[in-house]
């Protein structure tokens, strides 16, 4: 039965695997290729565009090749290697031309016209060329039929290129739609209909131009042209929706960003003028009582502030962004404490305006003033409390020292309340506060206003009076504060009756630091309650003398190392959340032949005194490493060893150097062991404590700050200081669950030094409930006879096995 391929003498089958090859190719090359260049990033990504480069031209020269073959002109086979070569190279270069102008991420028309214009005349030229070498002496060449053919393969590649162009722009973004397989169809029926279009309008036929079924594959040719011009239509149609889609969704992102915002937006123009605010920022403009639209902000700062806030603005609208702090009156003439952080707005490389992100820090203020009168004032009377009086003493004797040609001297007084303790344990603690602020109204009463009073704890006060050191003078004053404290007064109900006993010192007679000062005042008030109480003593260095347990401790401390009279235990450092076990404090104890147990609080201050504490603490840095050592070559799992550190071993030299040679002499990891010091520590030569500190910090030692909240030290100081761990002083932590005041002092240490990053330990755990408010707190590590007394080394493996997870068996 006669078929419509016929009268054009072209064989079916060859046609039909040709098509398929071309659908092929054109699949190959738009799946498994790269949507863009600059997404070949690795070897697989080249490998992959490699094969759909090679898989696409390998599938386009088999149509190119089996087209040929489908005529019924015979060829000649002594080129056919040349025609088979031809053809791949051919599909190659085409290919990638075609790839290579579709991989581009932004292209002009130029070089789309320039590719096409490139890739048509490839195909033309080897397919011609083909047919020149195959069929030479066969052909019969219509001109028309060669230029229609020609404008036709023009046209179809500008319709291919740009439908591979949208299709990686659409894969690019990620974008897939279903008018890619129709496509993939189209264009591969196109390039299919090159090599056909060119044999057509050569080969020879006396029907040619008879009959109209030879205009058949021109006029399907230019259906698949319109089709293929309509594909990209639609991809750009779907990627633009998309596109659009995906705008409105940022766009509504970011006005939920602003508009949500917790804190107050505005957006200001180039020039400086707000335009625009959220809901915050209106809340703001209602708390200041003026209209924010249309000004600019500094000009609600005052003079002192409008300076560097326009600094803070011209930086910003200059492209780069910027944080300030600033203070603006508000509708209630109150204070507002604002942080502004500004960013600017660019469009197209182009300063279009800013946003500035207004976080209000008014009450964030007030709570950091707060914790800083908490931590330097008596939340009872109001007075400076014993940290803020001794960081004014020791500022002014070293201001002495440092000038000795303008010493100034002044005097301490160091004040008892007689007989308060009966008065506190007969009407309770609220009328003891009580009593307690109404001696604090008494005390400013009758001493002059240059005196600084504070409350050191208890019923104790000590006075600073400047410039004052005269004898009589101060008889007048200590003299006022005893008769005022003669007469008794009301409180509430009641009459109170209390006396005062004062000791006085003199600087520099008395003492040339505030050590020495705060104690020989108190020596001389004691002096005064062994005389009867309710009068004032002068410190005299003569009755001052050390008693005969201080002199035997004295004497017989430099022999005691020597003569084996020293002891280690060991107090474990528990985790409060697990029962863990997380370290161990070693602590010292000396078993005097005569005397017994001797604490530490009665040999190391001796030690100190005398310059025998270096030698104590080298020895029991030793005997901690060296039992260490032991416990790891018995095969257990040790924990850091903690050390205590004085202020005098601190500053030598040589301490590092020291304590690396012990290490290194015992093999032993420096993370297991762990020095504590005090915050006496770090007011002595700064600069030489805290590069010893950032020394043994570099080596793996820890550093812990032993006894926190009975010193000085600064707590905005603490984030400078190389040290990993606060230890707060178990004075505060007795009192916590009862004391408003403890707690209050040791929430405040535990908050900042979280913030800081520094670990935290309480001392002198003793009770459940302690443990208890600790959790909440969150102070989550403690040490105290709650968990266990200090240990003796056998007691550490043998009664508490839970320190140790491999026993040696």
């Amino acid at each position: 039965m006669p078929t419509l391929l016929e009268p054009l003498q072209l064989n079916l089958f060859d046609l039909s695997v040709a098509f398929l090859a071309s659908l092929a190719g054109a699949a190959l090359l738009t799946y498994r290729s790269a949507p863009s260049l600059t997404s070949i990033r690795s070897k697989k990504d080249r490998r992959l565009q490699q094969f759909g480069l090679l898989s696409g031209s390998i599938g386009f020269s088999l149509s190119h090749i089996l087209v040929l073959s489908s005529t019924n002109v015979p060829f000649v086979r002594t080129y056919y290697f040349l025609h088979v070569l031809f053809t791949i190279l051919g599909c190659y270069a085409a290919a990638k031309f075609g790839l290579r102008y579709a991989g581009q991420p932004r292209s002009g028309f130029r070089q789309y016209f320039r590719t096409s214009l490139i890739i048509t005349f490839i195909i033309l030229s080897f397919d011609y060329a083909n047919i020149l070498l195959l069929f030479g002496t066969h052909l019969a060449w219509r001109l028309e039929l060669v230029l229609l053919s020609i404008a036709i393969v023009l046209i179809l590649c500008f319709a291919v290129i740009k439908l591979l162009a949208v299709s990686n722009r659409n894969r690019e973004h990620s974008l897939h739609t279903w008018t890619r397989l129709p496509g993939v169809v189209l264009a591969g029926a196109a390039l299919f209909g090159t090599p056909l279009l060119c044999i057509l309008s050569v080969i020879p036929s006396n029907d040619i131009g008879t009959k109209p079924v030879f205009l058949v594959p021109y006029v399907f040719m230019l259906f698949i042209t319109s089709a293929l011009y309509m594909i990209p239509d639609a991809f750009l149609e779907d990627r633009q929706r998309r596109q659009n889609q995906r705008i409105i969704e940022t766009e509504q992102h970011y006005m939920s960003l602003y508009e949500y915002n917790p804190d107050s937006v505005l957006a200001f123009d180039p020039s400086g003028r707000i335009t625009g605010m959220n809901r915050q920022a209106e809340l703001l403009e209602q708390r200041l009582g003026l209209q924010l639209s249309g000004i600019r902000f500094y000009d609600l700062l005052q003079e002192e502030q409008k300076q560097p806030a326009s600094q803070h603005f011209n930086h910003v609208l200059s492209g780069k962004s910027s944080s300030i702090e600033l203070q603006v009156k508000a509708a209630d003439s109150s204070i507002l404490h604002l942080w502004l952080t500004s960013l600017p707005i660019m469009i197209d490389h182009r300063l279009v305006g800013a946003y500035s992100i207004i976080k209000d820090m008014t009450s964030h203020k007030k709570d950091q003033e707060l914790i800083r009168h908490l931590a330097y004032h008596d939340e009872l009377t109001g007075l400076a409390n014993r940290r803020s009086f001794k960081h004014l003493l020791t500022t002014k004797t070293a201001k002495i020292a440092m000038d000795t040609h303008k010493s100034v001297p002044f005097s301490v007084l160091f004040i008892d309340l007689d007989r308060f303790k009966r008065i506190n344990d007969l009407f309770g603690h609220d009328f003891g506060d009580r009593v307690i602020k109404q001696a604090a109204q008494k005390l400013q009463h009758c001493l002059p206003a240059s005196c600084t009073i504070a409350r050191i704890g208890g019923d104790e006060f000590t006075v600073l009076i400047p410039d004052v050191k005269d004898r009589a003078a101060l008889e007048i004053l200590a003299g006022c504060v005893v008769h005022e404290f003669a007469q008794p007064f009301e409180v509430g109900n009641h009459s109170v009756k209390l006396s005062a006993s004062v000791g006085i010192a003199t600087f520099p007679e008395d003492g040339l630091d505030a050590d020495a000062l705060m104690k020989h005042s108190d020596a001389a008030m004691y002096n005064a309650k062994e005389n009867g109480s309710s009068q004032y003593q002068f410190y005299d260095a003569e009755r001052d003398q050390t008693s005969i347990e201080q002199i035997i401790l004295e004497n017989d401390l430099e022999l005691a190392i020597q003569a084996d009279q020293m002891r280690l235990v060991y107090q474990p450092k528990v985790d409060i959340r697990t029962g863990e076990v997380i370290g161990l404090e070693a602590l010292v104890r000396w078993q005097h032949p005569l005397l017994g147990v001797i604490s530490p609080g009665q040999f190391i201050p001796v030690a100190e005194k005398s310059g025998l504490i270096v030698g104590l603490e080298k020895w029991v840095l030793r005997t901690a490493c060296t039992q260490v050592k032991k416990w790891l070559t018995e095969g257990r799992q040790v924990r850091p060893v903690a050390v205590n550190i004085s202020q005098i071993h601190l500053m030598k030299p040589d301490i590092f150097d020291s304590i690396m040679e012990l290490l290194t002499e015992l093999a032993l990891d420096p993370e297991l062991l762990e020095l504590e010091i005090t915050e006496s520590a770090m007011m002595h030569n700064e600069e030489h404590v805290i590069r010893i500190l950032n020394d043994l910090r570099k080596a793996g030692i820890s550093v812990s700050m032993d006894d926190f909240g009975t010193g000085y030290s600064s707590l905005s100081y603490l984030h400078s200081l190389p040290i990993g761990c606060l230890k707060i002083d178990r004075s505060f932590v007795s009192n916590i669950t009862s004391d408003s005041d403890s707690r209050a002092i040791a929430e405040m240490i535990i908050s900042m030094a979280r913030q800081i990053g520094l670990a935290i330990v309480a001392e002198g755990v003793e009770t459940e409930a302690q443990v208890a408010l600790l959790k909440e707190l969150q102070c989550y590590n403690a040490q105290g006879f709650y968990y266990s007394k200090p240990l003796t080394p056998d007691e550490v493996s043998v009664h508490l096995p839970v320190i140790f997870e491999d026993e040696v068996s």
